[in-house]
């Protein structure tokens, strides 16, 4: 990868916090009732491999399976190449098992609920649009329901991303002879993941709770599995909070 180097260090900045500042979710205050069971259905997820999201984003994408060397700053539009280290596990490659075996290992730590996984196709998908803090929303909803499950919930739409975060900053080199400030790029290596959810009552056909999750981790060091572990995680955990779903 085409690399610029910076003339001051990287090191001094540390890990960026997990966000999902692009969330929106409602919460069905009448829902109380902890469900006897639970079917929890996803369809496909889809690795992005766009080369900017917007001319106003900082955000550009890494080819899917790679990450940029931590020690140089990368040319925004530019590809992985020889120096690049794989992002993403050998396992993570069989995608759709590897987002149903953590979904399963949040769940079983963090609800009671008996519960199944499935992975459903898209044609067993149907959509309405709601409007959520002002925009409109995408809802999915499963064409058939099976009655063995008192609740489902779908997870559609799923998108994860690696991508890197450029930012300006003062470097703070500005001495009496040069008053001008020196400015300097900043790059941090992230993981996004983001997907529409929805829980409906089996026997009612009422949907409960819905909305559109996105998760994210940024850090300087380089992204391992477990960085993406973390993400798919904390998105499960904003699902079923403050649901039944998640009381013991």
């Amino acid at each position: 990868m085409k690399c610029v180097k910076l003339f001051v260090s990287l090191a001094v900045f540390g890990l960026a916090f997990a966000g999902c500042s692009g969330s929106k979710q409602h919460k069905d205050a009448s829902w109380t009732q902890k469900p006897s069971s639970l079917r929890v259905v996803f369809t496909t997820p889809e690795i992005l491999n766009k080369e900017k999201d917007s001319d106003g984003s900082n955000e550009w994408t890494v080819f899917p399976w790679y990450y940029a060397s931590t020690s140089d700053v990368a040319i925004p539009g530019t590809t992985a190449g020889s120096r690049d280290t794989l992002m993403m596990s050998e396992n993570m490659k069989k995608l759709s098992e590897w987002f149903s075996s953590n979904v399963d290992n949040t769940l079983k730590f963090n609800s009671s609920v008996h519960y199944k996984i499935e992975e459903i196709s898209k044609d067993g998908v149907t959509y309405s649009e709601e409007l959520l803090d002002g925009d409109s929303l995408r809802v999915s909803k499963p064409a058939s329901m099976s009655d063995e499950a008192e609740v489902y919930l779908i997870f559609d739409g799923i998108e994860m991303k690696s991508y890197q975060d450029f930012s300006l900053y003062n470097a703070g080199l500005s001495t009496p002879t040069i008053p001008m400030p020196v400015m300097g790029y900043r790059t941090d290596n992230c993981v996004k993941i983001s997907a529409s959810y929805a829980f409906y009552d089996v026997k009612a056909g009422k949907r409960m709770d819905f909305g559109r999750l996105e998760e994210k981790q940024c850090s300087k060091e380089s992204v391992i599995e477990h960085d993406w572990v973390n993400v798919l995680r904390d998105l499960v955990l904003h699902a079923i909070d403050k649901t039944p779903i998640a009381q013991f």
